[in-house]
């Protein structure tokens, strides 16, 4: 039987369920929902050479975690029996998987050598600059005492077993980073390093999977705290889509850069006082060709839809 958490409710008739009755139109809803986000992880999985069989018992796990976790919050008996009649995951395997290891957290995973790097880049305060960007780095120190921390440095920071030159070489050539006509090493494309399109889509997962969360958790209480903005828009001509992926480019990287600055100075408080939260902030602009996803909404002239689409949270 699935071993019960810590806190769980032995009587089933203790507390009444505290979900919304599901219907058919909510299961449609939802079904829509998973379509959506499965879609472009599918995309990867084919691409990566994972089968359905493999997706199938992940998916079995999954669903049992989160069966158990609504059992218990809604303070019911959690018996292999419950599980697989609220998940559909026969009883056998209920019972087989409640005995294994749990599903390993993305955040245990192993960084790469690039990610490390990066991290550092944007994340300390000795190789960012005043609006909290990744500050151009000299290549190297010779006399080991430079105003500022150098490439050199950033490397050696991450790891001793690599010379920071032949990285440099490396990344150069891969268009990770550049080098700028003053001599200094800038950030450029890291995803574009050998190795890195996977841990490129695991950041873009991560931050998708914190938004779904925060989404979950605003629909469940009103003081989940979590700010959630979107806009959407569609039949739009490509002159169009090209100047608004230039105002993100322009205005999303200096909020993003700001609130990294942000970010790490509370890091760093957060290590000296003991703090235990984790933060997210997340920022894409898309377009494809294909039908407005907006269909069944009112439309807008242009002045009302100017308002409508900068106060629109979601």
């Amino acid at each position: 039987m699935m071993r019960r958490p810590r806190g769980a409710h032995r009587d089933i008739a203790m507390t009444a369920p505290t979900t919304a009755p599901t219907t058919a139109n909510t299961q449609e809803q939802g079904l829509h929902i998973a379509t959506l986000l499965l879609r472009p992880v599918i995309r990867l999985l084919v691409r990566e050479g994972v089968g359905l069989n493999e997706l199938v018992e992940l998916a079995k796990r999954v669903y049992i975690e989160q069966a158990v976790h609504q059992l218990d919050d809604e303070g019911r008996r959690i018996t292999d029996a419950a599980l697989s009649t609220l998940t559909g995951v026969h009883r056998k395997d209920v019972k087989r998987i409640g005995t294994e290891a749990p599903v390993a957290p993305t955040e245990r995973r192993r960084k790469s050598l690039m990610e490390a790097v990066m991290a550092l880049w944007s994340g300390d305060a000795r190789f960012i600059d005043e609006r909290g960007a990744p500050r151009p780095l000299e290549r190297r120190s010779t006399a080991r005492e430079a105003d500022q921390a150098t490439f050199e440095d950033l490397i050696e920071e991450v790891t001793k077993g690599v010379p920071p030159k032949a990285l440099l070489d490396a990344w150069l050539q891969q268009g990770a980073v550049r080098v700028d006509e003053d001599g200094h090493v800038r950030w450029g494309t890291p995803e574009r390093a050998a190795g890195e399109g996977l841990q490129s889509m695991m950041r873009s997962a991560r931050i998708a999977a914190d938004r779904m969360q925060a989404a979950w958790e605003r629909q469940q209480r009103d003081d989940a705290g979590h700010y959630l903005f979107s806009v959407r828009g569609g039949q739009l001509l490509d002159e169009d889509v090209s100047r608004l992926h230039g105002l993100v480019r322009r205005w999303g990287r200096r909020f993003s850069d700001r609130l990294n600055r942000e970010v790490t100075l509370a890091q760093a408080r957060g290590r000296r006082a003991g703090g235990t939260l984790r933060y997210s902030f997340g920022l894409q602009s898309y377009a494809e060709p294909g039908e407005s996803d907006t269909v069944g909404e009112p439309r807008l002239d242009d002045g009302k839809a100017r308002r409508a689409a900068i106060a629109a949270p979601t």
